[in-house]
């Protein structure tokens, strides 16, 4: 009798694995190709938007200029940040259009336009003139910055002057062109306006520490450190006053100049920025922020109490912080004609017990500046308004974004027309 052998299973195992190889391997050049497709569709999709996205980034900048325009009667001739441009609450008293900057439609999508007043901090250019008077903020803020060593502090000072002045001659201290030529790779000193404020790490002596401040680790080194010049070396933890215990630097010069605007606006700096004033310590500038914020302490609200005049600093001295017994120009006298040199008056109570003339300062600022510094000095650093601003624009379409930055400035007489100066499309 004859027996039949078993078929063997090696076979059809072999041939069984070789279908979920091929198998596999399809799926992934499926999968690969929808990938493939999706992205191309994607792409195609965000070119067709391209020219929509653009017009509605400057559509933004065109709002931006409108919310920097309208304002209420009440502050049209200070900048503050309860304002409607700055994200703020305050209610207007007339017919003003109220609308959000956040999610606003438009088109076939919606853009968020976020705008910032560039005095907010301190225009390095402006502070560098070697001419002016306010070169002492420089070293005001590098103090901030934990720069405690004077020599690196004179150094750096002089090398931002010599950075910004166009003449060939270079402060003793300082740096022109015969010290950057030398570094690897060189490069000239400007000798012009900064124009980027990241300018500040090309400068010697400048290390992320100063310039970041507590950020500096996540930023690369300075342009002036780069090897191949031994008289550059980096910032070491003897030269930063709170590395000694650890603790980080508190601020960096970025968060105190800008490059471009003009003087400093009380009503929108923040502490550290407005304690670089003269005769300004950190408490008053504390205490600014809080009078300036209302009962609630907070900025933006709706029961803020922004300074109309830089004199409303001063300590409740009668003519707004003009020296005693000198009057505002402009200002009515009790029984006077106003003049443009400035009147006499009597300080304190007026004769019968009649108030303070018009145009005396609140209560002020306890510790601000007494009146010479206030009317002679702080005027010449710092203002209530804000002249430029830049403008971030959010555009989305079906998911699809893109950001947008541009400057607007305030220009024509009176500062009574709005214009953009910049605009460019952010990688």
């Amino acid at each position: 009798m004859k027996t039949r052998r078993p078929h063997s299973t090696r076979p059809r195992a072999i041939a069984l694995m070789m279908v979920m190889v091929v198998l596999f391997a399809l799926s992934v050049i499926v999968a690969a190709f929808a990938y493939s497709m999706s992205v191309e569709m994607r792409l195609a999709q965000i070119c067709d938007y391209d020219d929509e996205l653009e017009w509605m980034g400057r559509s933004g900048m065109e709002l931006a200029k409108f919310a920097l325009a309208v304002k209420c009667p009440e502050q049209r001739d200070i900048d503050a940040l309860n304002q409607a441009w700055a994200g703020g609450t305050s209610p207007c008293t007339n017919d003003v259009p109220q609308f959000s900057l956040k999610d606003f439609p438009l088109g076939h999508g919606k853009i968020s336009v976020t705008i910032t007043d560039m005095e907010r901090k301190f225009d390095i250019n402006q502070v560098a003139n070697y001419r002016g008077p306010q070169v002492d903020v420089i070293q005001r803020a590098l103090t901030e910055a934990g720069v405690t060593d004077p020599s690196q502090s004179s150094k750096i000072v002089e090398s931002i002057l010599d950075w910004v002045n166009p003449s060939t001659d270079g402060h003793i201290n300082g740096a022109k062109d015969d010290y950057y030529t030398r570094l690897n790779p060189p490069y000239h000193c400007k000798g012009g306006p900064i124009e980027d404020i990241n300018e500040l790490l090309l400068i010697r002596e400048i290390t992320p520490e100063i310039f970041w401040g507590s950020n500096s680790t996540n930023h690369p080194p300075a342009a002036y450190q780069q090897q191949g010049f031994n008289h550059t070396p980096r910032a070491t933890k003897s030269r930063f006053a709170n590395e000694a215990n650890n603790v980080p630097n508190p601020v960096g010069l970025v968060e105190l100049f800008s490059p471009y605007g003009g003087r400093l606006n009380i009503n929108t700096a923040s502490a550290k920025t407005l304690q670089l004033l003269p005769g300004i310590d950190a408490n008053t500038a504390q205490r600014i922020i809080e009078q300036r914020a209302g009962p609630d302490g907070i900025d933006g609200t709706e029961d803020d109490v922004p300074f109309h005049s830089v004199a409303e600093l001063n300590s409740g001295l009668p003519g707004g912080g003009f020296p005693p017994g000198i009057m505002p120009p402009g200002v009515m006298p009790p029984g006077g004609v106003p003049s443009p040199g400035g009147m006499q008056f009597t300080s304190g109570p007026q004769p019968g017990g009649a108030a303070p003339p018009p145009g005396a300062a609140p209560g002020g600022v306890i510790g601000a500046p007494q009146a010479g510094m206030a009317a002679g000095g702080l005027a010449v650093y710092c203002d209530v308004r804000s002249y430029v601003f830049e403008v971030h624009v959010e555009a989305e379409i079906n998911g699809v974004k893109r950001s947008f930055i541009g400057l607007v400035s305030r220009a024509g007489q009176n500062a009574s027309q709005i214009v953009c100066t910049r605009f460019h499309w952010e990688e």
